[in-house]
């Protein structure tokens, strides 16, 4: 991100003059009319973020300058996301479709834009789609990494990251954290009964409750078949226990559709463990894996803390 603010800072002052109109706002750069030097300042870009939301407005402005264009306009369907220089009025703007969904819009000087301008502008589209594409992947590639497919929860691997940070964080401030373990009570009938299908009809619904009772700050995880955690900062056992109860309660009241009009209900037992004196991540979550335990030796669809 540092990279990104001293690429956007040597480009000079996209936006940067609040005090002008619109017409006015208009950064330089090195681009002028040199390809290689326009698609430098979008591969530098491309380096500092994969972020294709902060790479367009790059994209827009090396465009605009390469071209020397009076400015121009990036839409995602009707949206909108970025803008440069002077746009609108009666000129005329080329379009360049930089997706299926995306397009820039660049409007001429008045001479209008000749014809090598016009291959330039449509090449340097070609190559920022391409970065546009690259920056994606890597955006779906960083979530597959972190996410569960399945439910859009986090996976195992980045609850245990975001475990043991909120520890250094909860020790730093002298703050509570908790962890709720949650098991769907005989998933194993659910499969047997409705298919692989139905059971990850019902998983996906489960997680959606569990999302529908957590704060933004709280951090929600698949980290097992049927098995989930959820990571309450500043939030001791007591309060934790309170917030599982609430699932529990709202899952037992739901029933869950699936194929052809059927509706399932289901149960899950809850293990709730906050964390203690020199206590390591994986004491945390053995402690809450051991209240999971009594919940399910007691009788199931409980809370145990």
């Amino acid at each position: 991100m540092a990279t990104l603010v001293l690429l956007l800072w040597s480009m000079r002052g996209r936006r940067a003059s609040p005090e002008l109109p619109r017409s006015d706002r208009r950064r330089q750069t090195t681009a002028h009319g040199d390809p290689r030097e326009a698609l430098a300042l979008v591969g530098d870009a491309l380096a500092a973020t994969h972020n294709p939301r902060v790479l367009l407005p790059v994209i827009l402005e090396v465009i605009t300058e390469a071209t020397d264009a009076l400015g121009g306009q990036i839409f995602s369907g009707a949206d909108e996301v970025a803008w440069s220089g002077e746009v609108g009025g009666g000129r005329k703007p080329l379009t360049l479709e930089l997706d299926a969904t995306t397009r820039l819009l660049l409007f001429p000087p008045d001479a209008g834009f000749g014809k090598e301008t016009r291959t330039l502008a449509e090449w340097l589209a070609s190559q920022a789609a391409v970065a546009l594409d690259n920056a994606r992947l890597h955006d779906i590639v960083q979530r597959q990494a972190i996410t569960d497919d399945l439910t859009g929860l986090v996976n195992r691997r980045r609850f245990i990251e975001a475990l043991d940070a909120e520890i250094e964080r909860a020790r730093q401030f002298g703050s509570a954290l908790t962890i709720v373990l949650a098991d769907l009570d005989n998933f194993k009938q659910v499969n047997d009964e409705f298919g692989h299908h139905g059971g990850d009809v019902v998983l996906r619904a489960f997680a959606d409750l569990i999302r529908s009772h957590v704060r933004d700050v709280d951090v929600s995880g698949r980290i097992g078949g049927e098995e989930f955690a959820i990571l309450l900062p500043d939030t001791d056992a007591g309060g934790a226990s309170r917030v599982a109860e609430r699932m529990r309660r709202s899952l037992n009241e739901v029933a869950i559709p699936l194929s052809e009009g059927a509706a399932i209900h289901v149960a899950s037992s809850f293990g709730v463990a906050e964390l203690g004196p020199d206590q390591s991540g994986d004491d945390l979550l053995r402690a809450a894996d051991a209240a999971l335990y009594r919940a399910k030796d007691a009788g199931k669809n409980r809370v145990v803390a």
